[in-house]
């Protein structure tokens, strides 16, 4: 699944706002109207805010919230390490370096009408700017999230107004479904309650390969949006390979987004 090409960009932006939302999890909005303008669901920025010796790669953020007009973007992640741990300290007016738009991402199938979001975590984050788009193109979409505390559970107040049904569970309250999110998915396709043109899943492989079941009994179109670790995020330096049914490829490059058909998930 591919989108338009178009050639990463080295650019400096500029920090219009970093909250704290929840414990370890932060939001950041950056202005850079270069990379703004040309990005698109399922895409990575690579960024850094830091001049360390010891730490010297940039890192790869999904796209959260794209506004072109603007010419902004918002970016949520963890503070899980050194690197996370100073953007979390970034305050407004501060300069990061970007490349990017990164990677393939989204696109929507022809004459597609519903459409399926299965999150688990921060995953969310990746799914959250398709979901705008099929909003505005009127598609019906039904989201599924999951997180392992209820506490963590990211994204309902901004994919609710966005979904035309929204379900969740989490690991400390599984509401009958084992802890499977995707129960409920299962649910609605075994009793011919709906069906879906297109299934996009981020944030854990456990999910994916029950969409992958669901698919090969339901025969619906699925895509999957990988991480992975990162060293260019533009396909030179080969850190970030995938096994494929079309052999090794690289996430940052021929992904993150890929038919979820394609991705060999029992490594």
């Amino acid at each position: 699944m591919k989108s338009a090409e178009n050639k990463p960009l080295f650019v400096t932006g500029k920090v219009l706002e970093n909250r704290n939302i929840n414990g370890d999890y932060f939001e950041i909005v950056i202005e850079a109207p270069d990379i703004a303008r040309n990005a698109r669901p399922g895409q990575f920025v690579m960024l850094s805010r830091w001049n360390i010796n010891n730490l010297f790669l940039k890192r790869p953020f999904s796209f959260y919230q794209i506004d072109a007009e603007q010419g902004r973007f918002a970016i949520l992640y963890k503070k899980i390490g050194k690197g996370t741990e100073i953007l979390s300290q970034s305050k407004k007016a501060d300069q990061v370096e970007l490349i990017g738009s990164c990677g393939n991402g989204f696109s929507l199938p022809e004459n597609v009408g519903k459409i399926a979001l299965v999150a688990r975590g921060i995953g969310v984050a990746t799914l959250l700017p398709l979901a705008i788009e099929g909003k505005k193109k009127g598609l019906e979409i039904y989201s599924f999230l999951s997180a392992r505390e209820k506490n963590l559970l990211l994204g309902p107040d901004k994919l609710g107004p966005l979904s035309s049904h929204i379900f969740y569970t989490t690991d400390d309250d599984w509401k009958g479904t084992d802890g499977k999110v995707t129960f409920f998915l299962e649910e609605l396709l075994k009793n011919n309650r709906t069906d879906f043109e297109a299934v996009y899943v981020c944030g854990s492989k456990r999910l994916a390969r029950h969409i992958r079941e669901l698919q090969k009994e339901y025969h619906f179109a699925a895509y999957i949006s990988l991480e992975e670790r990162m060293g260019c995020g533009i396909g030179a330096c080969k850190g970030c390979v995938i096994n494929t049914i079309y052999g090794y490829q690289r996430v940052c490059k021929e992904g993150p987004v890929f038919p979820l058909e394609e991705v060999i998930l029992n490594e």
